[in-house]
């Protein structure tokens, strides 16, 4: 069962023509995971070997840097879909890398479900049952 409402709504592009300003420009941020008050997953997925752009990675980096608690991470999630008009099953994805404690680790492509499974436990996010 999909999450999705209306495919084709979600396929719309939100265009920033005139909203910048130099190289300052508007950036989304793909999946975010709030609980309680108390965690924070955000999460960048990209198609492999594409990187985060530096302004993107910052905005990340400084959301979890200012996160009320320890408990906040970014994720660097891939995926290797290339059919542009198929949706991208999430659950499918992989964690190629992750910004934790001020810090970016790289990860070997574990199965997002795995990592996030394993942040939900250490974490004792107990609604997050995956």
């Amino acid at each position: 069962m999909t999450l999705i409402r209306n495919s084709k709504q979600v396929r719309q592009t939100i265009d920033f023509t005139g909203i910048k300003d130099g190289k300052i420009h508007p950036t989304d941020i793909d999946v975010v995971l709030e609980f309680n008050n108390e965690a924070l997953i955000l999460m960048e997925v990209k198609r492999i070997n594409n990187k985060i752009p530096i302004g993107q990675r910052l905005v990340l980096e400084r959301i979890c840097n200012n996160w009320r608690t320890s408990k906040s991470i970014a994720l660097y999630v891939t995926h290797n879909f290339k059919q542009d008009e198929s949706d991208i099953p999430l659950q499918k994805c992989f964690v190629s890398g992750y910004y934790y404690n001020k810090k970016w680790y790289d990860v070997k492509e574990e199965p997002l479900k795995l990592f996030l499974s394993k942040v939900s436990k250490k974490w004792n996010i107990n609604k997050f049952k995956i």
